[in-house]
């Protein structure tokens, strides 16, 4: 028998992990008409120059050390985490919190980012809003998705 009881941190975990996941293998975004036919524009150096841009760089230009490794997932796992990626419209928007789901996307958004989380102070100062409030709203959203999913039964592993 699966355990099925969830915690917020719990929660959190598995929303970050699935954000990372999700960076790290889904394929571009959007419809493929709008993909394809947008121009290309490649700057020169002298673009670069001229623009202030400083030295253009090279794709494949950093040590093999920096590059994230790819992990492969299992795949009950990528279903797990698939499932986890509609979590905030499940327990979220569709049960009338939508600006709770707002924050926490948001909070996730720079908590998965490359700054690892560094952006969303700065973002809440940019709308004046209050770094204890945020976290309390986006620490009741968490919240709200665990009792979701313990009222649907969903296992946690």
């Amino acid at each position: 028998m699966q355990h099925v009881d969830w915690t917020a941190r719990q929660v959190r975990e598995v929303l970050v992990e699935a954000v990372t996941w999700a960076r790290q293998y889904a394929g571009p975004v959007g419809p493929s008409s709008v993909r394809g036919s947008m121009p290309v524009y490649k700057a020169t150096l002298e673009d670069h120059l001229e623009e202030g841009w400083g030295l253009p760089e090279i794709a494949g230009d950093e040590d093999e050390e920096d590059r994230p490794l790819r992990v492969p997932v299992a795949p009950d796992r990528a279903d797990f985490l698939m499932a986890a990626l509609s979590w905030q419209a499940v327990y979220l928007v569709n049960a009338g919190h939508p600006d709770l789901a707002r924050t926490l996307s948001l909070w996730l958004h720079h908590a998965t980012g490359k700054r690892g989380g560094k952006g969303f102070d700065a973002m809440l100062k940019k709308r004046e809003i209050s770094r204890g409030h945020a976290y309390r709203v986006r620490d009741r959203a968490l919240g709200l998705i665990a009792q979701g999913l313990i009222a649907d039964g969903v296992p946690n592993d």
